[in-house]
């Protein structure tokens, strides 16, 4: 029989152990800090808070970890990107990055990425007939449409822009370390800008990528990087409506001619919603592009909607097992609008608790950090530094290598 010595040895190993486990769920998984933000492109109050926060991260004012890489996730420059005559391109992208300074002083080119959103197309100041990798000519988009913008953004020095072609960028999880990080970077707002019969090359340079990422040694995430999201719970998902009584968001179809005409023509003549019929076919044609590739992809990087969502629908894709599971927006940069109550355990959002803001998401970005078994989730508030509350007090969000979204 164990003497009473043995069993407090025993005791307290046991208590030890439990520690250390718990410390172990609780720890940073690994060193490649990512930092994502989306819809940036409103020179405003919120964009600085934004600014000052990613610029306190970088350099280790905020103990959120110094970000390794930083992704503008499109819209960067709204409501007319750097389009049309007469538009003052350098000051209005210098008014940018000037929210960023301690950043991109000091930050690599190579370590500051973007991707276009609709807005960086826009044009209501004239057309430019050109010819954009096969894709764009005068006669293939709607009138007010131009990709002189996009040019614009492809030359600035702070970053490195991808547009039209899918492409890639792959960063070790932490030096010396065998595991890596791919990111690959998708131009959803050409798709949606042009006609499906337009679409191919596009779609054949992703699935490439992934071809080739399938034999590649040391690759164990994969993040899609694309402005529109597949599934959200913001205005282009039709949650718009304010309901006074029960202090919520409701959902109004987009797309619908009866209930929402003006939502009905505004997606006619330029199909942002998720409701809509080139929506619903880009996102089809990104899942075929995804099993073609036989690899899979762990999660989806988008903005679009202005809020701060993660979604897990372990459920929803049955017939492509490996695409993504969780769709990550973070869109709430300069401007946030309506987003649904979060619904835990698989919705998580960022609307305001108090019913005077009416559902409007908190403002903020999202860091992403990897490690070689997991990937820690954080929302952060751009209003104060801290981490959001996205639903029933859930704070940090693990993502293991299956692409599963860990319970709390």
């Amino acid at each position: 029989m164990p003497s009473h010595r043995s069993l407090t040895l025993l005791t307290l190993l046991s208590v030890v152990l439990c520690c250390w486990d718990l410390l172990q769920a609780q720890s940073p998984p690994g060193g490649l800090v990512v930092i994502g933000i989306g819809d940036a492109g409103e020179d405003n109050s919120t964009l600085r808070a934004t600014g000052f926060y990613v610029s306190d991260m970088y350099t280790g004012r905020h103990d959120a970890g110094k970000p390794d890489v930083l992704l503008f996730l499109g819209d960067n420059f709204i409501p007319l990107g750097l389009n049309g005559p007469g538009v003052d391109a350098d000051g209005t992208a210098r008014s940018l990055f000037r929210k960023f300074d301690d950043v991109f002083a000091t930050m690599p080119q190579q370590q500051v990425h973007a991707i276009p959103g609709e807005h960086d197309y826009y044009s209501r100041f004239g057309q430019v007939q050109s010819t954009f990798f096969g894709l764009f000519t005068s006669g293939e988009f709607p009138t007010g449409i131009s990709n002189r913008g996009v040019i614009r953004e492809h030359l600035r020095r702070e970053w490195t822009f991808h547009s039209g072609m899918a492409s890639e960028m792959v960063w070790p999880v932490r030096p010396g370390g065998g595991d890596s990080a791919q990111f690959i970077f998708f131009d959803s707002a050409l798709l949606l800008r042009t006609d499906p019969s337009q679409w191919h090359p596009a779609l054949e340079s992703l699935r490439r990528i992934l071809i080739g990422s399938r034999d590649r040694q040391g690759i164990t995430w994969r993040i899609l990087c694309a402005h529109h999201p597949w599934y959200s719970l913001g205005e282009h998902g039709g949650y718009s409506v304010w309901n006074d009584d029960d202090s919520t968001v409701e959902y109004l179809p987009n797309c619908d001619r009866d209930s929402n005409s003006a939502g009905y023509v505004r997606n006619w003549l330029d199909p942002e919603d998720l409701c809509a019929d080139r929506y619903i076919r880009y996102v089809d044609s990104i899942r075929s592009a995804i099993r073609s590739g036989s690899v899979k992809v762990h999660l989806i990087l988008s903005a679009h909607d202005r809020s701060l969502q993660l979604l897990y629908e372990p459920e929803r894709d049955r017939e492509c097992d490996l695409c993504p599971e969780i769709q990550i927006v973070s869109g709430a940069a300069s401007r946030t609008t309506r987003v649904r109550q979060p619904s835990p355990p698989y919705e998580f959002t960022s609307a305001s608790g108090h019913p005077e803001d009416e559902g409007i998401s908190l403002p903020g970005f999202v860091q992403l950090l990897f490690g070689p078994d997991r990937i820690r989730v954080i929302f952060y508030n751009s209003r104060n530094g801290d981490r959001i509350d996205m639903g029933a007090g859930r704070r940090v969000f693990w993502v293991d290598r299956s692409g599963k979204l860990l319970p709390e």
